[in-house]
């Protein structure tokens, strides 16, 4: 049998059984990722009805290129949970051709159609921007927002005892953005995702200092949960009584949004305060979201003074806490601490994410050798 009359015969070959056979001789992370991406890709196709390998065209390619640009596109806002990172897309696409790539070796294809110049021209711009242009709370940033929601905090509770919550909770929120490295369409509400609740009660763990979350891949993922958040937690919780463990650990007082969920259990609108009526009647709140985050953030960084000076934003976003706290890390206990921390699947985002701290190291050390000359 000749070249082209195998290729021919092999034609028929289902994408997941290609898949399946494309992975046994491969392990680990990479493995796991190459079957996560592919997987996904395979479904995609699914839903276009592209079933074989045979099926898989430049044209396919092209749109599957142009679905990846579009949640690039997505990850463009302050909460990029909505979507992927432009390197992303592109790590995503590459991984793909290189489960085409494997066909056309094994004859199962007589060429790869993602390489096809016409598919990658969809793909979404590689960034220009180097990673240390993103905004990451530094260490004195940090500092200066949770010294001034710690001081409202005690201020709060010495004035008003019990009915300090806005403080006390708002101190809480802050914590856990700044030392954990959650995303904050992890710990809020998404009004484009109804999954996406806020974080409960039910899933805080303060004795061994982990939460419970829907990650970015649709898991419920454990996290780390460091002693400087854990504090103002426990102090929330204890001002708060929370009547289930289904309730939000950060709840809104917005008086329309605690009447819509008054009225979405039956009750009829009460009089006066309706944070009072659902303290007294256990109705749950709804959580703060991540919109009404990032004007609280903007608020608080107004009202602290947070130095602002370096940032390509005029207040502390949502992700800048979480890159603020890989940065720590990375630079603190390495590369693989803060991808841990973080939750990539991929080592690769971490490495991009933080390369502006490798090419000063690397700087660093070329300097020194030639200190000597």
């Amino acid at each position: 049998m000749n070249e082209g009359s195998e290729v021919q015969a092999n034609q028929e070959k289902y994408l997941e059984n290609a898949l399946e056979e494309f992975l046994e001789s491969k392990s680990g992370n990479y493995a796991m990722n190459l079957e996560r991406v592919v997987g996904q890709w395979i479904s995609y196709c699914d839903d276009r009805d592209v079933h074989t390998l045979e099926d898989v065209t430049k044209r396919t390619m092209g749109r599957y290129a142009a679905h990846l640009s579009r949640r690039a596109d997505a990850g463009q806002s302050d909460d990029v949970d909505g979507g992927i990172a432009a390197s992303t897309a592109w790590t995503y696409y590459n991984q793909v051709s290189a489960f085409l790539s494997w066909a056309v070796k094994w004859d199962y294809l007589a060429e790869n159609p993602a390489e096809k110049a016409i598919a990658k021209d969809e793909l979404p711009k590689r960034s220009s921007s180097n990673s240390g242009e993103q905004q990451f709370w530094t260490p004195e940033q940090r500092r200066t927002i949770m010294r001034y929601v710690d001081e409202r905090a005690r201020e709060a509770i010495d004035e008003h005892g019990t009915d300090a919550f806005e403080e006390v909770r708002n101190r809480a929120l802050v914590a856990l953005l700044a030392y954990s490295g959650v995303r904050g369409a992890e710990v809020l509400a998404d009004s484009r995702d109804n999954r996406r609740n806020g974080l409960r009660w039910q899933s805080v763990d303060l004795e061994n200092g982990v939460i419970t979350v829907l990650g970015k891949s649709q898991q419920k993922e454990e996290t780390a949960l460091p002693e400087q958040a854990v504090e103002p937690l426990q102090r929330l919780e204890t001002l708060l009584k929370p009547p289930t463990d289904g309730w939000p650990v950060f709840p809104s007082r917005h008086p329309p949004s605690l009447y819509a969920a008054i009225g979405d259990v039956g009750h009829d609108k009460p009089d006066g305060n309706p944070w009072g009526y659902v303290l007294e009647t256990g109705i749950e709140p709804p959580s703060v979201s991540t919109s009404g985050a990032r004007t609280l953030l903007k608020r608080l960084s107004e009202e602290a003074d947070v130095p602002l000076e370096d940032s390509p934003k005029d207040y502390l976003t949502l992700h800048g806490a979480r890159r603020g706290v890989g940065e720590k890390l990375y630079r603190e206990r390495g590369a693989a601490a803060a991808q841990r921390t973080l939750r990539h699947a991929d080592p690769q985002t971490t490495s991009e994410m933080y390369s502006h701290i490798e090419a000063s190291e690397l700087a660093e050390d070329n300097t020194e050798v030639f200190d000597g000359e």
